[in-house]
């Protein structure tokens, strides 16, 4: 059993090798190789695992890589967050920064300036980000708002909303690692409402696509598109209804 960091004075480090557990509390660095538990609330300058961690409550870090498993059953904040394998968050996720390679699961809300997922992004609630580079497949239960949203799909991508300036859709190609990960599903982006400036589609399915420049590529069904300086399509999309606005 690991001592709990003290939130007074100066801040010591924590490090698990193996199989242990830890209170939780205020740390400078924490340093995981192997299985661990941390039992409660924790805050560091940096949080580092190797394996599969556990944090049972909330996780405020200046940054957080893990290679391996990391789950906190609270929600996730501070700087950077980097994982390759699969990082579980039951609360919110506040971050400036996001990659991750593997799977990403988030309870609730998604906040960040930056977000690279390549493989999988779930999450319950609204994500918010300035920039998103997704190589993968997203299943968003809310709105995804982002001034620049750049998708490479690859498998079944679902969400209400997806909302910005700069939205490209596109199929995933020439990615093996993916190509294995979501094999025998077709990159595909079903939606409600997509909204822009400038729109740019494949393999889309939505109700409704606004945008003032839009383009609806090959792969496309969509049921009205509302646009404001100019629309193209491709003679392989699908478009019921396309209205030019004022």
């Amino acid at each position: 059993m690991a001592m709990n960091g003290n939130p007074n004075g100066t801040r010591g480090d924590l490090k698990i090798t193996g199989n242990a557990q830890s209170g939780g509390g205020f740390f400078r660095n924490v340093k995981i190789t192997g299985d661990a538990v941390i039992n409660n609330d924790t805050e560091c300058e940096m949080f580092k695992c190797l394996g599969g961690s556990e944090v049972k409550g909330s996780l405020r870090a200046g940054s957080v890589s893990c290679n391996g498993t990391l789950k906190v059953a609270g929600s996730v904040s501070g700087g950077s967050v980097r994982t390759q394998g699969d990082l579980r968050i039951g609360g919110d996720l506040a971050v400036q920064s996001v990659s991750i390679s593997g799977e990403l699961t988030v309870g609730g809300r998604v906040s960040a300036e930056k977000a690279k997922i390549t493989g999988e992004l779930r999450a319950n609630s609204d994500c918010q980000m300035e920039e998103l580079s997704v190589r993968g497949m997203v299943d968003v239960n809310g709105m995804l708002n982002a001034e620049q949203a750049d998708f490479k799909l690859h498998g079944h991508s679902r969400l209400r909303e997806l909302v910005g300036s700069q939205i490209t859709v596109k199929r995933g190609s020439g990615m093996s690692l993916l190509g294995s990960l979501f094999m025998g599903s077709d990159g595909v982006l079903t939606a409600e409402t997509i909204e822009g400036d400038t729109v740019v589609l494949e393999n889309t399915k939505a109700a409704v696509v606004r945008g003032r420049s839009v383009t609806i590529g090959a792969g496309c069904r969509i049921g009205l598109v509302e646009y404001k300086d100019d629309l193209k399509k491709d003679s392989e999309a699908v478009v019921s209804q396309s209205v030019k606005i004022g």
